[in-house]
């Protein structure tokens, strides 16, 4: 279990999910992972794991938030190259990156705690998009990511990113047989409970409204299920303890936007 409290530059320190129906959201996730909920705030075991914010229509995928010291300054790189703020309330604030894909930037105080780690929390999370190009070099130069290819880079395209030494995040490029209208995504992965097993979670997903979007697979993180919430936000159930170091699985082969 990992309690987030003093996040460096570009590591994710909270997790948001844009909904227009907070008590069906509610319902979904608590049910699913054993969440209570303080308001639009998510807990488990009493610690913060999500943020449910309230929009006109459900957003495609889970965003999460960006560490930074100062939201000004990040916003002003930025801009620089090719992105903009398009939201601030406070201490947290949604950029839009060249593309037009959101990720949230967040200045977290000495209060700030954020769970992953642990089963129902944040395992993973993967931008999913056709400009990973330019993914990389915007976030890279925002953030200072370290970056490596896990993919061959032309059949699967499989980027993680780095702050320092630490792997945080990942960008994969969309399969090369993905519709170009399908919209760049991030899906955030939560770890299953090791009690009740990986194709267990995946039933319950499924009895609670979810909608798995194909056949799972094997990832060198685990094995892997992305399902859409019954709002239709992707999200994926990880078991880190089924890796497999030889596969390189994608939620990148989702080519529907249904």
């Amino acid at each position: 279990m990992s309690v987030i409290t003093k996040p460096v530059l570009g590591s994710p320190c909270w997790l948001e999910i844009a909904t227009p129906d907070p008590d069906t959201t509610k319902r979904f996730y608590g049910r699913l992972f054993g969440w209570e909920f303080d308001g639009d705030t998510a807990t488990l075991y009493g610690e913060p794991v999500a943020g449910l914010r309230k929009t006109a229509e459900p957003a495609l995928g889970w965003t999460p938030y960006l560490a930074t010291p100062d939201i000004d300054t990040t916003s002003r790189l930025a801009a620089r190259y090719g992105g903009r703020l398009r939201d601030r309330n406070g201490d947290k604030a949604i950029l839009l990156d060249p593309t037009g894909t959101a990720v949230g930037l967040c200045q977290c105080d000495e209060g700030h705690h954020f769970t992953v780690g642990v089963p129902g929390s944040l395992a993973w999370a993967e931008l999913v998009t056709w400009r990973a190009t330019l993914a990389d070099r915007f976030f890279g130069a925002v953030f200072d990511y370290g970056q490596k290819q896990f993919g061959d880079g032309r059949r699967f395209d499989h980027m993680v990113w780095y702050a320092g030494e630490d792997s945080v995040l990942a960008r994969v490029r969309m399969a090369l047989d993905t519709p170009e209208d399908v919209p760049a995504r991030w899906i955030a992965q939560f770890a299953v409970d090791p009690d009740l097993g990986f194709e267990a979670s995946v039933d319950r997903a499924r009895r609670l409204g979810a909608r798995l979007r194909f056949k799972p697979y094997s990832s060198a993180l685990g094995r892997v299920a992305v399902f859409a919430d019954p709002l239709g936000t992707r999200f994926a159930l990880l078991d880190p303890d089924d890796s497999d170091e030889s596969e390189y699985g994608s939620v990148a082969d989702d080519p529907f936007d249904d």
